[in-house]
């Protein structure tokens, strides 16, 4: 099987964050800094993109959010 050419954000995420937590020495508070503003864009990257899908799986129009609220009300009371 073909090995993966790309890391998913997932895995981006997981070595910025090992970065950015290092104890060592290895990386500068340069390093860290910039490792925390990726994160930050791959963040709102994934979120981005979980808005987009809610927004695709739910194509409700206005005309159909007022019928289901019309829906809801109560029968009307007898004189």
């Amino acid at each position: 099987m073909r090995r993966k050419r790309h890391l998913s954000i997932d895995e981006k995420r997981d070595w910025l964050a090992d970065i950015f937590r290092d104890d060592s020495g290895e990386y500068t508070q340069a390093d860290k800094f910039k490792a925390l503003a990726e994160d930050t864009k791959l963040a709102q990257l994934q979120a981005d993109e979980a808005k987009a899908e809610a927004q695709e799986a739910k194509p409700s129009t206005a005309q159909e959010d007022i019928l289901k609220l019309l829906a809801m009300l109560p029968p009307p009371l007898k004189e």
